[in-house]
């Protein structure tokens, strides 16, 4: 019979899958490594397992698709851990292979290394497993995938003890190839409350959160918004979702809303949440309003709903909920006076951003994302979420084009994450010109894949804005015996020919190095696009901070009736 062994039979279902690229650290004995290898996989070695992690997530959200990653045991694991909650947070498809204390040790507390992975990682996977006996791998992966894929998509975790990992199985096909994803409809009497309720209002707003990412046909949510005359926000992990160049698009909602553009929350009568959890950064400022208009919540699952707000909750994949919708919308609604004011408060942001701009010659991030978003076409953006690669995330400082897409940490913002994340993007997406927007402090904490990416040729260009340090915690800071930042150090302290850093600090270097570094990265290059920032270049939200949030704003503008 034709044998084959736990590993080399995981190896062996993953080519079938279709997984081309495993990113991780191997344990010590390296045999899983090698049992990819063997079945023409590449295995993406990385200088850190939390990194692997960040890598593998920002694979899976820029295809849609399920990703791999491998780690050890014991310290390797809770080195991950960080990385597995912000897998979960995103809700990646993602599998984590681990090695564990094997079998006939297990339990002894005596075994190298030997801790209770599951009870650590249970709280931030979908499901988790620890192989009992070596025939039972089949269905386990079987589980694994289907689980990580169906549903809400998230990671999930297959424990290998180490004996169990050379023992054989007979080899055999798992599955001819990928499962058929299932997505829940609402059933037609709520798609005709629905059309009601858009139908009798006379003010909706429609915010698109991470869910709405997976719709295959972008055009979907422009044909919905323009049939119901609804401006549409997006929550920052919703960005990529639809075209910001659209009349209708208003920006960034809850934390990253601009100003001049919160009454039309505040004046809307139907607020409609498409595939978002509505965490605490996308209602931020909205509460209060949300609590007294009517909301609708569509996710694709019970858990993404937030239970503290008193809306109607439906069970719907974001997608096919609009395409249902629209079926039952024969003509547009009229709402030219709801347009009008959208075109109003947009026009009131234009000059605004041209205030920030124009009749400066200090170097400003939104001079740096002007020049970037002019330039850039076929781009994935990929962002941290710190002091001033914030302004990414204010409207209309950076739009993204049909043709474009953006990577953002979630709620959980792990530093860090961005820069790491951009390799995996990269490698899923190489025809794209990947650009991450950092700062130095998440740059810094990354600094140790610079040898992985310069030794795998991958071509990423950093921006990074380099304030010294940790500039949200430096913004704050009133003490003159502790500082966050440092100037002086080096953000770059490797040579290599793949590697090309360019540095700049006045306003009349940015448009030519900028050019300088496009066409670098043409050539296959990883460029390092160092820039001097000022610590008090900010958005005009952020201001005013203390702790994780800006001052809350009170005041509420109305519009006539």
């Amino acid at each position: 019979m034709n044998q084959i062994s736990v590993l080399g039979a995981m190896a062996y279902q993953f080519k079938t899958y279709g997984i081309k690229t495993v990113y991780g650290l191997p344990s010590d004995d390296l045999l899983f490594m090698k049992s990819i290898l063997n079945h023409g996989i590449e295995y993406f070695i990385v200088k850190d397992q939390r990194n692997a992690l960040f890598m593998a997530t920002g694979h899976a959200l820029a295809t849609q698709e399920l990703a791999v990653c491998n780690i050890g045991k014991g310290p390797a694991l809770t080195n991950s851990i960080t990385g597995i909650l912000e897998a979960k947070s995103q809700c990646a498809p993602l599998i984590i292979i681990a090695s564990g204390t094997d079998t006939v040790k297990y339990g002894s507390e005596k075994s190298f290394q030997e801790t209770t992975q599951l009870n650590i990682v249970n709280p931030l996977v979908k499901w988790s497993h620890r192989l009992e006996n070596k025939e039972s791998i089949g269905w386990v992966l079987k589980k694994a995938i289907f689980i990580a894929t169906n549903g809400t998509p998230g990671p999930v975790y297959i424990e290998i003890p180490e004996n169990l990992g050379e023992e054989t199985v007979v080899k055999r096909e798992f599955f001819a190839g990928a499962y058929t994803s299932t997505k829940p409809v609402p059933n037609p009497d709520m798609i005709e409350d629905l059309r009601t309720k858009i139908q009798h209002s006379k003010r909706p707003v429609i915010l698109l959160g991470g869910g709405c990412k997976a719709i295959e046909d972008k055009n979907l949510i422009i044909q919905f918004a323009e049939k119901i005359g609804a401006p549409i926000f997006v929550s920052a992990s919703g960005r990529g979702s639809v075209n910001e160049h659209h009349p209708l698009f208003c920006g960034l909602g809850g934390l990253y809303c601009p100003e001049n553009m919160k009454a039309l929350v505040q004046n809307c009568d139907l607020f409609i949440a498409l595939g978002s959890a509505l965490e605490e950064t996308v209602v931020f400022g909205w509460e209060e309003v949300l609590e007294r208009i009517e909301t609708i919540e569509i996710n694709i699952n019970e858990e993404c709903f937030n239970l503290d707000m008193n809306s109607l909750k439906i069970v719907g994949e974001a997608g096919l909920t609009v395409k249902e919708l629209l079926k039952r919308f024969k003509e547009p609604i009229q709402r030219d006076f709801w347009k009008e004011k959208v075109q109003e408060y947009k026009s009131s942001m234009w000059l605004e951003k041209e205030k920030t701009t124009r009749n400066s010659n200090l170097l400003k991030v939104a001079d740096i994302l002007e020049t970037i978003q002019d330039s850039s076409t076929s781009s994935i953006f990929v962002h941290e979420n710190g002091l001033q690669d914030m302004w990414s995330y204010f409207y209309p400082y950076l739009m993204l084009k049909e043709e474009q897409d953006a990577i953002v940490p979630s709620e959980q913002t792990s530093l860090g994450f961005g820069c790491s994340a951009a390799i995996g993007v990269a490698k899923a997406r190489p025809d794209d010109t990947v650009i991450a927007f950092v700062g130095d402090g998440a740059f810094n904490m990354f600094s140790a894949e610079l040898v992985t990416l310069v030794s795998n040729k991958i071509p990423v260009i950093y921006i990074v804005l380099r304030n010294g340090g940790y500039g949200w915690l430096e913004y704050q800071n009133n003490s003159d015996q502790q500082s966050f930042v440092d100037k002086t150090m080096p953000l770059v302290t490797i040579n290599h020919e793949q590697l090309c850093h360019l540095r700049i600090a006045e306003k009349i270097e940015l448009q030519k190095s900028w050019s300088e570094a496009l066409q670098l990265h043409s050539l296959g290059k990883t460029v390092i696009f160092e820039v001097d920032i000022e610590l008090d270049d900010v958005p005009s939200a952020l201001t005013k901070i203390y702790g994780d949030f800006p001052e809350r704003s009170t005041s509420i503008s109305s519009v006539d009736k």
